[in-house]
């Protein structure tokens, strides 16, 4: 863990209406780290020093919503290799895209990609995964006998394994969602300083589920605790129904929504009583995307989340797939927690 003084600033991360993007960031483009854009054409023509991404996610909320990611230092931008990044003295948030070619496996494309992402951060000095997202069609759909999240799975592990052998301990949080369609995308959230891999007392690690999921584990943590100058930042994982290493409610998109949101409140609860010190949850900060498999399950899951207490975040509500065929929903998470007084 970092000491105090070694403690990152925390990234101010929002939802904005597309339509008023502009207006906002005009005056604020040398701190702008990213602007995403889920859906096609959803993002609008931006000037700043931080990236433009677009996830082929369609928007299930009116109007689209895009996600602006802000630092209080200044942002520089920089190409490595097939590597698009913007970055301050702290931390650096990356994005790769690799158009995937017939013929080509997964588990290449995602050794490649992982490959390209751990030298550039070995080589910079952001050596420290915080966080990861990876975006790709067809998620579920077979590829040459064996389901393509599974060959992704094989292709990040084997990434892992090269970089480090025992790398269960470096893991960052990460969310694994399929597109509508596109290119192969990761994007990452590097630092100097390494954080606080999280796991959840519900759930078997995801590095350690049983060989039925597949050859290789998934190479993930639940959360990642990023000390900050006020407390830290945490950053869930995309979160599903599962309990232990099993899908909990199948074909029921409220339930596993509830299911969802109580491994969250684990990890925050987890999160609250990491290390010495007590701390607090401004639930009100938080900042949540969904992902929902089927738009018809949208206002089942809507539903539930405006009646917990997680529902008060921020939220933005998109169409995608899951990990595995039966899970309905998924929900990743960004909260500020503050470092309260000794009793």
């Amino acid at each position: 863990m970092p000491t105090a003084s070694q403690s990152l600033n925390a990234l101010d991360v929002k939802y904005i209406q597309a339509g008023n993007l502009s207006e906002i960031l005009s005056s604020e483009a040398a701190h702008q780290l990213a602007v995403i854009g889920y859906g096609r054409g959803q993002l609008p023509s931006i000037l700043g020093q931080g990236l433009s991404i677009e996830v082929n996610l369609p928007p299930l909320i009116q109007p689209p919503l895009v996600e602006v990611w802000k630092s209080s230092t200044p942002v520089f931008r920089d190409q490595v290799e097939n590597i698009r990044l913007a970055f301050t003295d702290e931390v650096v948030l990356g994005c790769l895209e690799i158009k995937e070619q017939s013929g080509n496996v997964l588990e290449d494309v995602a050794l490649d990609a992982y490959t390209q992402i751990f030298n550039y951060c070995t080589q910079s000095g952001f050596s420290h995964l915080l966080r990861m997202w990876n975006y790709f069609p067809g998620i579920n759909a077979d590829q040459i006998g064996l389901e393509r999240y599974k060959r992704f799975c094989v292709g990040r592990h084997q990434a892992f394994s090269a970089y480090q052998k025992e790398f269960t301990s470096i893991l960052p949080a990460a969310t694994a969602v399929g597109t509508q369609d596109g290119p192969f995308q990761v994007l990452f959230l590097a630092g100097k300083h390494p954080g606080n891999p999280l796991e959840n007392p519900r759930q078997v690690s995801a590095y350690e589920y049983p060989p039925i999921y597949g050859p290789n584990s998934p190479s993930f943590a639940r959360a990642m605790l990023q000390p900050t100058g006020r407390g830290g930042q945490l950053f869930v994982a995309g979160t599903a129904s599962i309990v232990g290493h099993a899908t909990r409610h199948q074909d029921d998109p409220a339930e596993q929504t509830v299911e969802t949101l109580s491994n969250i409140h684990a990890v925050l609860n987890r999160a609250q009583h990491e290390g010495q010190e007590s701390w607090g949850t401004e639930y009100s900060e938080g900042l949540m995307k969904v992902f929902v498999r089927h738009e018809k399950d949208f206002p089942a899951v809507c539903g539930v989340l405006e009646d917990h207490i997680l529902g008060k975040a921020s939220i933005h509500y998109v169409l995608g797939e899951m990990c595995r065929k039966d899970l309905l929903v998924e929900i990743e998470g960004m909260w500020n927690l503050s470092v309260l007084p000794n009793a």
